[in-house]
């Protein structure tokens, strides 16, 4: 398997993901900040330009989610997705009321702070988005009051995309993180499968960067 990401993406939700799972994986970094995300050799593999992307065998499957649960799916034995279909639910669940309920808010606040346009950047809209997130957040933080992870007792793909989302609001000093969402971020920090993962992206950031020095030297 190959996985295209960068460092601050979302792609880290793919790697903590095959990390879990214990997946042997290539990883390649796409700059996109040097706008290597639009050059003909990766627009090749994704039309879109964006990442994540997974290449495995003849599979190409873009969208972290569809990534993620893949993944899950590819290796059963992982944490990723529970074995009974009511504990699957809660997990299905939850995944898809972040990338549905949380996410967007999130994305909608940097795009109209420096991802669109200058002339396209509404400004004035970001105390809607935020007042948004932070009812989207409540039931998260509800949930993490009463149980240790996000779909019950257990750790799930579900814990991964909702923690993205959280640190992702706290990265953008966004209100509406709780004390039970602050005390869950720090528990999963601690797993192993998610230092390897920030471990991995970060790695693959240097080399990547020393790469690039050393074509403009």
């Amino acid at each position: 398997m190959k996985l295209y990401g960068s460092r601050n993406s979302r792609s880290l939700r793919c790697v903590w993901a095959l990390e879990e799972a214990g997946a042997t994986y290539e990883y390649q970094r796409i700059w996109m900040m040097k706008g290597e995300g639009q050059s003909p050799a990766f627009k090749a593999i994704n039309p879109a330009g964006k990442i994540p992307v997974l290449q495995d065998g003849d599979l190409t499957l873009t969208e972290s989610m569809a990534i993620v649960l893949y993944v899950a799916d590819k290796f059963p034995q992982s944490p990723l997705l529970p074995e009974h279909a009511a504990a699957r639910a809660q997990v299905h669940r939850w995944s898809y009321y972040a990338v549905t309920e949380v996410e967007p808010h999130l994305w909608a606040v940097a795009q109209h702070r420096f991802a669109l346009p200058e002339d396209k950047r509404v400004a004035a809209l970001e105390p809607t988005l935020q007042w948004q997130l932070a009812r989207a957040l409540r039931p998260i933080e509800k949930t993490l009051v009463a149980q240790p992870f996000i779909a019950g007792d257990a750790f799930s793909m579900a814990d991964i995309v909702v923690f993205h989302c959280l640190v992702w609001a706290l990265s953008a000093k966004l209100d509406g993180v709780g004390e039970a969402s602050l005390a869950y971020i720090e528990r999963l920090k601690m797993r192993p499968a998610y230092q390897r993962a920030m471990e991995r992206e970060r790695m693959e950031a240097e080399n990547h960067e020393a790469t690039w020095s050393a074509r403009l030297a």
